[in-house]
């Protein structure tokens, strides 16, 4: 049985997610757990006892829609073909993006949370893309976002992007590996090299990747003088990727007050679903 989180913000992106999602795993025994957050109203100290009762009223209409919208949802699912597979339980919540799907993947044991890299506008606007961005290194699952564009056909290539500083896959990668065996795709490996040999360090984890993935049909390849966002880009598109992946790396404070992170650069600009490991799942 797996557990998947779809979160929603209601929007045409977010449903050609879950549509994604429904086909990617149609084959496998899921629970989707369909999920809406909105943020709590924060009333401003002059003005409280006012503030109060006008968030209470603004809040509870938050609410209703998104209770009117759930519904709307899944009955939007209930009117597609019947997979026996499939279980779905919704639930709405009162917190912030990040802080609500951390909740239900510690709650529900999630094992991978799918959603859209854009959001709403308007009055259901959640920016579900900015929030996907936000996730990334902060869960212990998978993620894997699905560009608007994409419609799902057979895997048959999944690329990963890698730097040969993980010791052991065994345990982050057993979703691109089950995949990988379930549509018996290839996986294409590719390293950005900027020295002009692979260190023992690398070379060693490269041959510990090999391990894993066997017995997957992998091929690897490598790229110099290109950053690792482009690098990464210009080999899914040259290869008519069907997924990519990554692995998102913790980096210092400094690094992260002044430069965007490697995984979320390449998530604001990918064409086919990106599935997102966090390093410290390994």
């Amino acid at each position: 049985m797996k557990n998947i989180l779809l979160p929603t913000d209601f929007s045409d992106n977010s449903w050609k997610a879950i549509s994604y999602a429904l086909e990617l795993l149609k084959d496998a025994e899921c629970t989707f757990y369909l999920m809406h957050s909105y943020e709590p109203q924060v009333a401003a100290p002059s003005t409280a006892v006012t503030s109060k009762r006008a968030n209470s009223i603004i809040m509870e209409s938050m609410k209703n829609e998104a209770i009117s919208e759930l519904n709307r949802l899944k009955k939007q699912i209930d009117a597609l073909p019947k997979n026996e597979n499939h279980t779905f339980k919704t639930s709405i919540i009162n917190d912030y993006f990040t802080s609500a799907v951390k909740a239900k993947v510690k709650e529900h044991s999630i094992d991978a949370v799918i959603l859209g890299t854009k959001g709403a506008s308007g009055l259901k606007e959640v920016t579900l893309g900015s929030n996907t961005a936000g996730l990334i290194g902060k869960l212990t699952c998978p993620i894997i976002a699905v560009p608007s564009n994409v419609v799902f056909n057979d895997i048959n290539e999944i690329g990963f992007a890698v730097d040969y500083s993980i010791n052991s896959y065994t345990n982050g990668l057993s979703l691109l590996k089950a995949l990988a065996e379930h549509f018996e795709a290839q996986v294409s490996v590719v390293h950005i090299l900027k020295d002009k040999a692979l260190t023992p360090e690398k070379a060693s984890s490269k041959e510990k990747l090999i391990a894993f993935l066997k017995p997957v049909p992998t091929h690897f390849y490598q790229l110099t003088d290109v950053s690792v966002a482009k690098g990464t880009r210009i080999f899914s598109e040259s290869r008519q990727l069907d997924m990519m992946c990554v692995i998102a790396k913790k980096h210092n404070f400094f690094e992260k007050l002044f430069n965007k992170s490697q995984s979320k650069s390449i998530s604001h600009h990918a064409k086919v679903p990106l599935i997102i490991f966090n390093e410290a799942s390994f």
